[in-house]
């Protein structure tokens, strides 16, 4: 079985996203507004047909994510904060621009549908350099995608 989803996985999305400070949820407020930044920036680098293509191949599909964020170290000069974001904070904004949510993109159905993720922070000397890679896979687990099927199949929309 682990064999099976160790076979090589297509790539889906690659996408770096730069220059852009990578968003957390904070104390909560304003939250929308990072969400909406986020995608804006998605959408600026993705075509709205290859936003439709993503839509539509990942529709029902278990996905593999790796999330790099590359986070400007700052200056001697500047009291800069951004390295010690938590590696949690800056998935949630993403995982919720990323799913069928009202403020997401609708490239994967429910964070569920994320059956494996790789994330990193890298310092970056540049504060052009600093925003995110994204890569979106396919992942292969065949009982996990029927579960979820089951699952949302029975839960009312």
């Amino acid at each position: 079985m682990l064999a099976e989803q160790l076979e090589a996985q297509e790539i889906l999305l690659d996408l770096t996203i730069a220059p852009f400070e990578p968003l957390t949820p904070g104390n909560g407020q304003n939250i929308g507004e990072k969400k909406e930044k986020l995608a804006n920036a998605i959408k600026e680098r993705l075509s709205k047909d290859n936003l439709e293509r993503l839509r539509d191949q990942l529709a029902g599909r278990l996905v593999g994510i790796t999330v790099v964020f590359l986070l400007w170290k700052g200056s001697p000069s500047i009291t800069n904060t951004r390295p010690v974001k938590d590696l949690d904070n800056l998935l949630k904004i993403v995982f919720d621009v990323l799913r069928n949510h009202p403020q997401g993109l609708g490239i994967i159905e429910e964070d569920s549908y994320i059956g494996e993720v790789y994330a990193t922070k890298q310092l970056v000397n540049k504060e052009e350099d600093e925003g995110y890679r994204i890569i979106i896979e396919e992942h292969h687990d065949p009982e996990m995608l029927s579960t979820l099927k089951q699952y949302y199949s029975k839960t009312p929309a």
